[in-house]
């Protein structure tokens, strides 16, 4: 058995479960000493607390085993969903719900309860998890599944490795083949909050057969620009639109392929510059690289639409930014918006903090909401999830404006029976 590999003072390297286990006991047998991570590391500059270990599952990479008969697969935590779901795809099967990153594993994914634009549908990722094998704060191996050890099981699933490392999980799939399911876009466009958020409303709660919905809405600050002439600036005004997208199952022509592969083509030509796209001058291409987002292809496959975002989105997600996602019961899923995008335009105008402010929101219809909901004594109910993403002026949020957002949150979420989607980002 190989013994974990150091990278350097605080990155680990395990290959096995095994190896996990001994570097939680050299870790003092405590996982909160310890940051997990499934991929490759980010390169946002980040720093990690003093003190902390690093344990990168990049190594626990394997397809384990299909079962074709019960529709499962069993895979290391470090897998990546998109490797995972090519591999079901030469069986004509396929994840009912991934990330709409390439680069997601099944661990990290399972450890913040994952959502995609199917989650009307499917619920989240840890609704597709039949069971589990971890690790547990003091260096032992355990299992727990849906019908095994469920408290465990749902103690473990969404806790962000804090009640245990994920090592390996057994996943449904479902009988489709992606990369031959053609979907066609049905896009809504609007210029006023109200209205796209009603609208909003009304297909989360009534999705009929739409494979994929997502809505997405950007406002952005009052921008000032030098004058050519003399001293001064000029304030332009502010950009706020939204789009709803609903995608269903179509017959595509063979215009429609064409079209299809010219939009695929140019999107990810597009991603390419933006990200190569540094500093002030570059923002023209990233923002061109975020409005590709909104504007959809008329016909794709359900493939391409499921990493649609992936082929920009990380050029348009560069620099600080403030992000929260709240799960919203669909009886009072309005009046979370609408407080939400309040709260954080409120602090725009007052502090001028944030600059861009954008949303994207979807349908849940997760079991695993429910129970979550019922054991914190909240309705029953299906949910839309809401994500903002509040773009920051360097050294703009100190902390104590930080605690009010918090605490403006904390209580949108009380008063509306909201909660919040503690992801790993």
């Amino acid at each position: 058995m190989s013994t974990p590999q150091t990278v350097s003072a605080e990155e680990y390297l395990p290959r096995d479960t095994a190896d996990v286990v001994r570097t939680v006991r050299n870790s003092r047998g405590r996982v909160e000493r310890l940051t997990v991570r499934g991929g490759e590391p980010v390169e946002d500059n980040l720093t990690l607390p003093d003190q902390r270990t690093v344990v990168s599952l990049r190594r626990m990479n394997s397809v384990l085993d299909i079962n074709l008969g019960r529709r499962t697969v069993r895979v290391q935590a470090g897998a990546k969903l998109s490797d995972i779901d090519r591999r079901l795809g030469a069986h004509g099967l396929g994840l009912p719900v991934v990330g709409d990153h390439r680069d997601i594993t099944a661990g990290g994914f399972a450890s913040v309860g994952g959502v995609s634009s199917a989650s009307h549908r499917y619920g989240l990722f840890i609704d597709q998890i039949v069971d589990l094998e971890y690790v547990d704060p003091d260096g032992r191996i355990g299992t727990c599944g849906r019908n095994h050890h469920t408290e465990r099981f749902h103690r473990i699933l969404g806790a962000g490795g804090r009640a245990g490392i994920i090592t390996a999980l057994t996943l449904d799939a479902v009988d489709i083949d992606k990369d031959h399911t053609w979907l066609t876009t049905d896009a809504d466009r609007f210029l006023d909050f109200d209205s796209f958020v009603e609208h909003a409303h009304r297909e989360i709660a009534n999705p009929g057969n739409a494979a994929l919905q997502v809505g997405r809405w950007v406002d952005t600050a009052p921008l000032k620009v030098a004058r050519p002439v003399g001293t001064g600036h000029v304030q332009l005004g502010t950009v706020r639109f939204g789009q709803w997208s609903s995608l269903y199952p179509t017959t595509p022509t063979r215009s429609l392929r064409a079209r299809r592969e010219v939009g695929s083509r140019t999107r990810k030509s597009l991603g390419a510059i933006a990200s190569h796209a540094g500093g002030k001058a570059g923002m023209p291409v990233r923002n061109a690289a975020a409005g590709a987002l909104m504007f959809a292809p008329k016909v794709l496959t359900l493939r391409d639409a499921e990493y649609l975002a992936d082929t920009v989105i990380s050029s348009s997600e560069r620099g600080p930014a403030y992000r929260v996602g709240i799960f919203a019961p669909l009886s009072t899923y309005a009046s979370v918006f609408y407080r939400l995008h309040d709260l954080f335009s409120g602090h725009r105008e007052r502090t001028g903090c944030f600059t861009v402010i954008s949303a994207m929101t979807y349908g849940v219809r997760s079991s695993y909401l429910r129970d979550e909901a019922a054991a914190r004594n909240l309705p029953a109910e299906d949910h839309g999830l809401i994500t903002f993403t509040c773009r920051l002026r360097p050294s703009a949020l100190p902390s104590e404006l930080l605690r009010d957002i918090v605490a403006g949150i904390d209580e949108i979420c009380a008063s509306e029976h909201a909660m919040r989607y503690e992801s790993a980002d």
